[in-house]
C-alpha cells in the first residue's frame, strides 16, 4: 500500500492507519514540476537590515540562506505482550535552506522556502530504506520550493506546497519549518512565551535571553492542543499525555534573524488503551551563510497559487485540509460587531495598541474571506466616523482578503467625500496593495490619481504602478497591465511638471514591466536632477538586460551627486557582478566624498559574503584622498579577516 509517515509525531495519524506494515516512501511525482523550480540567485548579499524600532525586520525580497543538518528519529514500544510494535525509522537530511521574504503586512508574512539537498537517507531499523529509484524521487520532491505564511511575529501557520509533492517530503520540510520559529512579539525583553504549532499540535513555548548579546533559548513546555482530522482539539490529558524536552539555541544578527540554530527535542507520546508508545528525537543545526537580494521573491506566491495546496503546520500528515480552517481558527467565532468594538476602544498604552490592531486586522481577514459579503459593512462604518488608527486594520484587511467584496468596499471608501483625507489616503495604499486587482478597483485608483488632494493623487499613481505589477504577475491581466503601463508613460511624456515627472517614473518602477524602461530612459535624459534620480531608483527591479549599462553610464557620468547616490540604491536591489567594474571606476575617479563614503559602506557591508567587493575596499584603505574613507575601508576589511572561519 502507499503508506504515509509519522515526521513531527503526529501520534494520532499513525495510530488510525488499519495497517502496520513497514512504511515506505510514497511516490514522487515522475518529474519535478516546472512551475517551482528552484531559481538560481538573482543577486548579490545586503548589509544586515535592523529593523528602526528594534524588532524583527520583514524585507520583500530578502533571501537568507543557512547550511541545515537535520536527524530524525521515531520509534515505537508496544505496551501489549502479544502486540507488535511498528519498527524504528531515522531520517538525515543536510544540504543548503534558503528563505526569502514574498510580501509582508501588518497581518502577515510570506516566505518561499527551498531544500538544495546534499546528503538524504532514510532508514528503518538500521537499514537503507531507499532504493536508488526513490532516492532520486525523494530528493526531486524535496528540492521543489515551497511557501510558508507566518505571523509577523515569525510564527509558521501554513504552508503552500505544490500539489502531489510526496508526504514524505512535505512532512521532513515541515518538521524543519516548525523546529526553525523564532517567534517574538515586538522587541525581544529577558523572557516571554508564545503559542506555535508544529506537526503534532499547538504548544506554549518559553524563551529567554542569554548573557551574550542576542542569544536566546527556547523550550517547549506543554502541548494544548493536537491535530486531528477536524483541525486542532484541545489536548485530552486523560486520553493522551505528550511528554516534551527540548532545547533550542539561537543566536540572532542585528535584524533579529537567525545567525546559528542549535535545536534538540525530544517527545514521547503514550496514548493508552493498548497503543504503542511512540517516541520522537529530532537534532538540527542551522547556521547562516549570507544574507542576499532576489528579485524574483515579490508576488512569487501570487504567481503560482494555482498549482499550491495550502496545509496548516498543525496537520494530520496525509490528510486532505480544509483551505479555511485557517482562517476559521484565527477568527474564533467573532463577529464584525465584535471586532469594531475592539477597535473603537483601543488601548493608550502603544505597544498594548499595536498588538490590539494587528489581532484586529487578522481576524477580519479571516472574515472577509470566509464570509466575503461583511467586507461591505465597512464603507458605512467609515463614513459615520472611525479614528485612522483604528480605521487602517479594516483596510489591510481589505487589501489582504483581496476578495471582490473587499476591493468593492475598498473603491466605494476611495469615493466617499465625508471619509477623512488620511483615511481615504490609506485606502488608497491598501487598494493598490490588493494581490487580485480588479477593473472596478483600477477605475477608483485613476479617479484618485486625478484627484485635487495631493495626498490622495500622489498615492493613488503609485499604487496604480504597483496594481500593474499586480495584474502582469502570473498573467493575471496582461493587457490590463500594458494599458496602465502605457497610460503612466503618457502622463510622464504630457507632463511640465518635475514634481509629477517624478512621481510618475517611481510609478513606471513600481510595474516591474520592461515595457516602462522606454519612459524611463527619457526620464534619465531629463534636464532635472530630480527627475533622474527618480528614474534611476525606478530601474531597480526592472528585469531586463539593458537596466545595468544605464546604470553603470549614470554611476560614471552623472553629474549630480544625488543621481549617483540613488544608483547606489538601486544597485542594491540587484546582482552585484555586472556592476563591480563600474562601482570599482567611481570609487577611485568620483569627485564626491560623500559618494565615496557610501560606497565604502555599501561594499563594506557585504565584504564578509562577497569576495569580490574586498580587492576594492583594499584599494580604499590605501588611496583614497580622504583619512575617513580609508580608516572605514581598513575596518571592513578588519572585519572581514576578524570573523574567518579556519
Amino acid at each position: 500500500m502507499a503508506v504515509l509517515l509519522v515526521v513531527g509525531l503526529s501520534a494520532a495519524w499513525w495510530w488510525s492507519q488499519p495497517e502496520a506494515a513497514i512504511p515506505t516512501p510514497a511516490p514522487g511525482p515522475s518529474r519535478a514540476p516546472v512551475a517551482l523550480q528552484a531559481p538560481p540567485p538573482r543577486s548579490g548579499p545586503e548589509p544586515v537590515r535592523a529593523s528602526e524600532d528594534g524588532r524583527r525586520a520583514w524585507v520583500p525580497g530578502s533571501e537568507y540562506r543557512y547550511s541545515l543538518d537535520v536527524t530524525q528519529r521515531v520509534a515505537f514500544k508496544q505496551t501489549q505482550p502479544q502486540g507488535d510494535a511498528p519498527p524504528s525509522m531515522r531520517f538525515h537530511l543536510q544540504g543548503e535552506w534558503r528563505v526569502g521574504i514574498v510580501s509582508a503586512s501588518d497581518a502577515r508574512v510570506d516566505a518561499r522556502v527551498s531544500l538544495l539537498p546534499e546528503s538524504v537517507s532514510v532508514d528503518i531499523e538500521g537499514h537503507d530504506a531507499l532504493s536508488p529509484e526513490q532516492r532520486e524521487l525523494l530528493i526531486g520532491s524535496l528540492s521543489l520550493p515551497f511557501f510558508v505564511t507566518m505571523e509577523r511575529t515569525g510564527a509558521a501557520r501554513l504552508v503552500h506546497m505544490e500539489t502531489g509533492t510526496d508526504v514524505l517530503a512535505q512532512g521532513l520540510l515541515r518538521s524543519v519549518v516548525a523546529a526553525t520559529q523564532f517567534v517574538v512579539q515586538g522587541v525581544p525583553g529577558a523572557g516571554w512565551q508564545s503559542e506555535e504549532h508544529d506537526a503534532t499540535g499547538q504548544y506554549n513555548a518559553a524563551y529567554r535571553r542569554a548573557e551574550e548579546p542576542l542569544r536566546f533559548s527556547k523550550s517547549k513546555l506543554a502541548y494544548t492542543h493536537v491535530a486531528t482530522a477536524q483541525g486542532l482539539q484541545p489536548l485530552a490529558k486523560d486520553k493522551l499525555r505528550i511528554d516534551v524536552r527540548t532545547d533550542s539555541q539561537f543566536q540572532l544578527g542585528a535584524d533579529l534573524w537567525p545567525e546559528s540554530l542549535v535545536a534538540s527535542e525530544q517527545f514521547e507520546v503514550d496514548a493508552g488503551d493498548g497503543m504503542p508508545r511512540a517516541s520522537h528525537e529530532l537534532r538540527l543545526r542551522l547556521l547562516l551563510l549570507a544574507r542576499s537580494r532576489d528579485t524574483t521573491l515579490p508576488g512569487a506566491l501570487a504567481a503560482l497559487r494555482d498549482g499550491l495546496t495550502t496545509i496548516p503546520l498543525a496537520s494530520i500528515q496525509g490528510h486532505a485540509q480544509d483551505p479555511q480552517a485557517h482562517h476559521r481558527q484565527i477568527l474564533g467565532g467573532r463577529r464584525f460587531e465584535d471586532m469594531l468594538e475592539d477597535l473603537r476602544a483601543l488601548p493608550k498604552d502603544a505597544q498594548a495598541r499595536d498588538d490590539a490592531r494587528t489581532l484586529a486586522m487578522e481576524r477580519l481577514r479571516a472574515l472577509f474571506v470566509l464570509e466575503p459579503a461583511e467586507a461591505l459593512k465597512v464603507p458605512g462604518v467609515l463614513h459615520e466616523g472611525l479614528e485612522p488608527l483604528a480605521a487602517s486594520p479594516m483596510l489591510g484587511a481589505l487589501s489582504a482578503a483581496s476578495t471582490t467584496e473587499s476591493i468593492q468596499a475598498l473603491s466605494r471608501i476611495l469615493e466617499d467625500g465625508d471619509v477623512s483625507v488620511p483615511v481615504r489616503t490609506d485606502a488608497v495604499a491598501a487598494l493598490g496593495m490588493a494581490e487580485a486587482p480588479t477593473p472596478e478597483g483600477v477605475e477608483a485608483l485613476r479617479a484618485r490619481a486625478r484627484d485635487t488632494q495631493p495626498e490622495l493623487r500622489d498615492t493613488a499613481t503609485l499604487a496604480l504602478g504597483n496594481a500593474a505589477m499586480r495584474m502582469g504577475a502570473g498573467s493575471q491581466d496582461a493587457r490590463g497591465a500594458q494599458t496602465l503601463v502605457e497610460e503612466l508613460g503618457a502622463r510622464f511624456r504630457s507632463s511640465n511638471s518635475v514634481e509629477e515627472k517624478a512621481l510618475v517614473l517611481r510609478a513606471l518602477g513600481n510595474t516591474r514591466d520592461s515595457r516602462a524602461l522606454v519612459y524611463i530612459e527619457e526620464g534619465l535624459r531629463e534636464a532635472a536632477p530630480q527627475v533622474r534620480q527618480a528614474a534611476v531608483e525606478a530601474l531597480r527591479l526592472l528585469a531586463d538586460p539593458a537596466v545595468d549599462p544605464l546604470l553603470a553610464q549614470r554611476l560614471l557620468g552623472d553629474p549630480s551627486p544625488e543621481v549617483r547616490k540613488a544608483v547606489l540604491f538601486a544597485i542594491s536591489f540587484r546582482p552585484l557582478g555586472p556592476l563591480l567594474s563600474a562601482l570599482d571606476q567611481a570609487l577611485r575617479g568620483d569627485p564626491s566624498d560623500g559618494l565615496r563614503a557610501e560606497l565604502v559602506q555599501f561594499l563594506g557591508s557585504r565584504a564578509t559574503t562577497t569576495p569580490e567587493v574586498r580587492p576594492l575596499l583594499a584599494w580604499a584603505s590605501q588611496n583614497d584622498s580622504n583619512a575617513s574613507i580609508r580608516q572605514a575601508a581598513l575596518g571592513f576589511l578588519n572585519a572581514v579577516f576578524a570573523n574567518a572561519v579556519p
